[in-house]
Formats: C-alpha cells, sequence, structure tokens
C-alpha cells in the first residue's frame, strides 16, 4: 500500500527540476525571490518540494536555512498572514546560532507579529479580544464579549480599565492607511536587517499545499509574502495549482466593467518571479511509475535504489522507453544475489513477477486514463491490493489478471461496468452479453450489416476505441468466467454514483457543486449553466458527468438542474433522456411534470417518449400527466 502523499524517492525522475529550483535558489544574484512551482493536482509537486529539502538537509550548509511550511495548517487560523510570519520566525529561533546573533530581533518581530494579529481580531471580533490579549487573560475569548465578562474584585476592574485604555491607544495608532503601510514598511526593514545581521546567506523557505487552502487563505498567505517577507536573502519556493490560485484571485477581485479584462494572471505574475512548470506524465511515464510502484512495493530500499540508478544511467526515462520485466531481472540480477536479501520480508520473486506481467498487460490503458497524474496511479493501486488482501481474507480464488482487467473497467468506464454486472447478475455470473461485443471488436467481421445492428444493440460506449483496446487486453473471454466474486468486492462501486471515480478536478468539482447548488436561485443557476456552456477552455463531457452522478444521488431535488443541461447542451440530449427515465414514483410531483415542459419546448419527440414512458410504467397516471399538462 503506498500513503496519499508526497515521496521520499524519486520514482518519477523528478530529480533535474529538484536540481534546477536549488540551483536557482541559492543564486545570489536574484533573490529575493518567489518560484512558483506550477503543476495540476496530484502531478508530484510536492515530491519535487522535498527533495529539494533533503538535498538542502544532507549539504549541512550553515550559511543556508530552510523552512517547510504546509499551507494547509494555516486553515483553522484567524489570519494567516501573522501564521506564516510566526512559523518562519519560530523555525530561526530553533536554530541556536542564529538566536545567539539575532535572538532580540527576533523576538521583537514576533511581537510585532503578535500586535498585527491583535490589530486583526480588534477588526473582526471587537474590544474583548484587545483586551484578553493585554491582560494575559483567556476568559473573554471563551464568551461572547463584555456582557458576559463578570469582573472578580476591585483589582481585576482597574486591570480591565487599564487594558481597554491600551487598547483604544493601539486602535487608534493602527488604524487609517498611513500607520498600515507604516507597520509594514518597519516589519520589512526589520527583518531585513534580522537577515543581514544573522549572517545567512539564504533563507529558503517552502511552501507546500497552498492550492489545497480557501481562496481566503491563499490570497492571504501571498500577499503575505509579497508585503512582509521577499527581503534580500530570501527565496520562495511554492507549489502551487494555477488554475485554484486564479480562482482565488478572481474570488477576491472580480472582473470590472471590461468583462474580457482578468487580472489573475497578472496577479500570480507579480508575486511568482520564476515559474517552474511540472510537465504532466506521459501514458509511458504513467505505465513506468505503475510498475515503480510495484518494485517499491516488493523490494528493499538497497534494491529499489539500485534499480532507480540502472535505469537512470540507461536513460530509460529520458529516452521515453517502457520499462520492462527483462530490464529490472538484468539490473536487479536475481541469479547472483540471495533472493530472500532483495525482497522486503513476506514477499516473493513468484508474486513480484506475477504483479509485474499484471500491470504490464493492463498498464496502457490504466496509464491513458489517468491523464498524467501520479496520485491517480497509486488510488489505483491501492484499490487493487485492497481487493486482493480481502480475497486472500476471504479465501477467495481469484485470477489477479481478471481483478485488474474489471478495476480498469470500473475506473474508467463506471457504467460499462454496471451494466456488465447487470449482465453477470442475469447470467448466474457469466456476462453473456459481452461475446457478441468482445467478437466484434477482435474479429472485426466484414458484414457491416452485422456490425450495425450489433452495435445499435448495445450502448455505444462499448465501441470507443479505449473501451475496444480493453476488451482486445489479456485474459479474453471474460463472458466464460464466472464473475460473481470480483463483483462481490466491487459492491461499493456497483451502488456509488459515480462522481468520485471521475477524477475531476477541483475546478471541476467546483462548476459541479455551483450549478447543483440547491440554494441557488433558478434564475441565477440558469445564467451559471449558461456561463459553462460558453466556458471553452472547460471539460463539458466530465462536468456534465459530475451533474448527472450528483442528480443520481437525489433524483428529486437535481430534476431541474438535469433539465438545464438539457435545454442548453444538444450533443447530450438523448443521454439525458435516459437519464430522466430512472425517475421512480416516490421521486415524482406534479412540479417535476411542469419541469418537463421545457424539454417539451426544445423537442417534443423527446417530450412524448418521456411522456409515454412513465405512463406505461404506471409511475405517473395519464389523468394525472394531462391534468398537470393542460390545467382548466
Amino acid at each position: 500500500m503506498w500513503a496519499d502523499n508526497a515521496s521520499k524517492i524519486d520514482m518519477l525522475s523528478y530529480e533535474p527540476y529538484a536540481e534546477l529550483l536549488h540551483d536557482i535558489a541559492l543564486s545570489e544574484r536574484v533573490n529575493p525571490l518567489t518560484i512558483g512551482l506550477f503543476g495540476n493536482w496530484g502531478s508530484g509537486k510536492s515530491t519535487v518540494l522535498n527533495l529539494i529539502e533533503d538535498k538542502i538537509t544532507r549539504e549541512g550548509n550553515p550559511e543556508l536555512e530552510c523552512v517547510f511550511v504546509n499551507a494547509w495548517m494555516f486553515e483553522g487560523y484567524d489570519d494567516a498572514k501573522t501564521a506564516l510570519m510566526e512559523v518562519i520566525l519560530r523555525k530561526l529561533e530553533e536554530n541556536e546560532d542564529i538566536k545567539k546573533k539575532v535572538g532580540g530581533s527576533l523576538k521583537k518581530l514576533r511581537d510585532r507579529v503578535d500586535w498585527f494579529r491583535l490589530g486583526g481580531y480588534a477588526v473582526k471580533k471587537g474590544a474583548p479580544y484587545l483586551i484578553s490579549a493585554t491582560l494575559g487573560n483567556p476568559l473573554p475569548l471563551l464568551i461572547d464579549g463584555l456582557k458576559s465578562f463578570v469582573p472578580k474584585d476591585e483589582k481585576q476592574v482597574e486591570e480591565t480599565l487599564a487594558g481597554l485604555m491600551k487598547a483604544k491607544e493601539f486602535l487608534k495608532e493602527q488604524s487609517g492607511e498611513e500607520n498600515v503601510v507604516q507597520n509594514i514598511r518597519l516589519f520589512r526593514a526589520e527583518f531585513e536587517k534580522m537577515m543581514n545581521d544573522s549572517n545567512l546567506e539564504n533563507l529558503i523557505i517552502i511552501i507546500d499545499d497552498l492550492d489545497r487552502c480557501s481562496p481566503e487563505r491563499i490570497i492571504d498567505t501571498l500577499e503575505a509574502i509579497k508585503l512582509f517577507l521577499a527581503v534580500k536573502k530570501t527565496t520562495f519556493i511554492i507549489a502551487i495549482d494555477e488554475d485554484v490560485v486564479s480562482y482565488a484571485v478572481q474570488r477576491k477581485y472580480p472582473k470590472i466593467d471590461d468583462a474580457t479584462l482578468d487580472i489573475s494572471k497578472d496577479y500570480i505574475e507579480k508575486i511568482v518571479q520564476m515559474p517552474i512548470r511540472i510537465p504532466e506524465l506521459s501514458d509511458i511515464d504513467v505505465k513506468n511509475y505503475l510498475l515503480l510502484l510495484v518494485c517499491e512495493m516488493f523490494l528493499n530500499e538497497e534494491h529499489l535504489d539500485r534499480l532507480l540508478l540502472g535505469l537512470r544511467e540507461r536513460k530509460v526515462f529520458v529516452k521515453g522507453e517502457i520499462i520492462n520485466q527483462e530490464e529490472i531481472n538484468s539490473i536487479i540480477d536475481f541469479n547472483t544475489n540471495n533472493i530472500e536479501e532483495i525482497f522486503k520480508k513476506g514477499f516473493s520473486k513468484q508474486d513480484f513477477e506475477l504483479q509485474l506481467d499484471v500491470f504490464g498487460s493492463v498498464g496502457d490503458i490504466i496509464s491513458s486514463t489517468l491523464k498524467g497524474n501520479p496520485r491517480q496511479a497509486k488510488r489505483f493501486l491501492n484499490s487493487f491490493y485492497i481487493r486482493k488482501r480481502l480475497s486472500e481474507i476471504q479465501n477467495l480464488n481469484l485470477d489477479l489478471r481478471i481483478l485488474a482487467k474489471l478495476m480498469v473497467l470500473e475506473y474508467t468506464h463506471i457504467e460499462l461496468f454496471r451494466e456488465l454486472y447487470t449482465w453477470h447478475v442475469k447470467n448466474e455470473g457469466y456476462p453473456k452479453e459481452l461475446e457478441e461485443i468482445e467478437k466484434l471488436s477482435i474479429e472485426e467481421a466484414e458484414d457491416e450489416t452485422k456490425n450495425d445492428v450489433v452495435k445499435k444493440k448495445y450502448n455505444s460506449l462499448w465501441f470507443k476505441p479505449i473501451v475496444q483496446q480493453w476488451l482486445k487486453v489479456e485474459p479474453l473471454k471474460l463472458y466464460e468466467q464466472d464473475l460473481r466474486q470480483y463483483f462481490y468486492l466491487a459492491k461499493e462501486s456497483i451502488k456509488e454514483k459515480g462522481i468520485s471515480l471521475l477524477n475531476l478536478t477541483s475546478i471541476e468539482r467546483k462548476w459541479v457543486n455551483d450549478i447543483t447548488n440547491e440554494e441557488l436561485q433558478e434564475s441565477l443557476r440558469k445564467q451559471k449553466v449558461e456561463e459553462f456552456k460558453n466556458d471553452q477552455s472547460l471539460d463539458h463531457t466530465k462536468i456534465i458527468k459530475g451533474i448527472i452522478a450528483k442528480y443520481q444521488t437525489n433524483r428529486e431535488v437535481y430534476i431541474k438542474v438535469l433539465i438545464l443541461i438539457y435545454e442548453e447542451f444538444a450533443n447530450y440530449r438523448d443521454e439525458l433522456v435516459k437519464e430522466f427515465k430512472k425517475l421512480r414514483k416516490g421521486e415524482f410531483s406534479p412540479g417535476t411534470i411542469l419541469a418537463f415542459n421545457s424539454v417539451k419546448r426544445v423537442n417534443d419527440d423527446h417530450y412524448q417518449e418521456i411522456k409515454s414512458y412513465f405512463i406505461k410504467e404506471e409511475i405517473v397516471s395519464v389523468g394525472i400527466w394531462e391534468r398537470v399538462e393542460k390545467p382548466n
């Protein structure tokens, strides 16, 4: 199994990027500098950051200090700016040599950060927070303002009044734009002086997981870097998903009168002086990564390192070659090594070779659907090994090649996976219908009429190129296999509505959530759908599938959303009609019939098809439908 976090082992061949960023960060000519490590969610940004931190740590340069910050840790703070500043200052205080030289300056800077935080509390929460901070009394923080703060004695009354006066003076001094600007300048000047006095040549601050934060936290953190911390001898390396940060900027600074003016790009360029983009992994890269993950699970650390070094020396990654079992065997040299020393405890050479063979056969299809995303590769393998282990615990005799092949279909086309499940139930474990589809795919009959008959008989998705490729992967003739045990292990996906399996990006998930927001007024929802339709940069198919998946969780609530999509997207209407027909008696109301009037205005044939279906299936009576359709 693999943890869903950054790896310390470079199986993505990202070492050159880490080396490049390390060299840039250490260059005296270019600091202060903010480097943006851009990449999509799950692309391996955190792995690159770990490699950089590890390289700096191993060098042990006393004139270099590295601070690794997980931005997500600020999510619960009232003020992300001051939280970031405090983390950096505390890290510097942990270095005894730095503390001896500039301990007083660090203390002064931390005090200033406390006052910044206090000013933020005052604006958001009111005077009780100021009193509490001034007196060191936590009670007002736990109660709702001064009304519930009852002093114990005369001394506490005097202290409270003194605190109020001090707080009042503080607010008076700090208010106004001029004082805010002055305070920022003072902090920067003091921070820069502290850096000079510390004898550090460079302070490298690595910030990870910023794109997991809320839009407000993202902007706060970027502004803290720009306003307070970007001084001489500092280098920031920030890992971010550019789309997520752009969205955060747009939320904070909406477009003005000219609808074509988008400041998000300019904003990011002001903060990030040097963008470095991690390229999306190719299908070959992903397939190699899958095989290396299997190697990591089986091989001990020494032999895994030997394998990775051997592959680099042969320039396998640079040449874009596919790693094969023979190459792994030649580098590890199983014949001259003690097998027990090569593998981790509990693993065998036989299992290792079997699983390399399994993922070698299905790797092409998996890699083509993961869209260059290493994290999704890990998740797929984790799901595979969870099911493998469950089968072992229950003494199920599974063919791992069949398990892997079925999971590929489940991952790539959940609707076809569910259709296969339906066929296997109908035929006591054997999906007989698959035979006709597979034979057509493999034999490619010359009789075009026969081909057309088969294609019209089944879901058109079965004849997409990637599914045709899946059909040809060994083992063939799944229709001759009893698949009950395999589907038993996939119960959660049979009932799952599929949104978690769609591999949506954070931006795509946001579109799904925005359009299906139950609290959104219908006029605004229609506007949102039109905006979605006009944005040609989006993958409309994926997002519509996400909306359909949400609809399947509560058809009664989301039927109107789906009808809106039907109105705007002509290419999806046939598929949406099928989804409309999934409504059941308990999900039907007179309002549903009225909602279908929108379908009638667009396509009367579809409307009559829907009406006939519900009446025929006795989901609604003809009398009720016609009374609602044509009220007196």
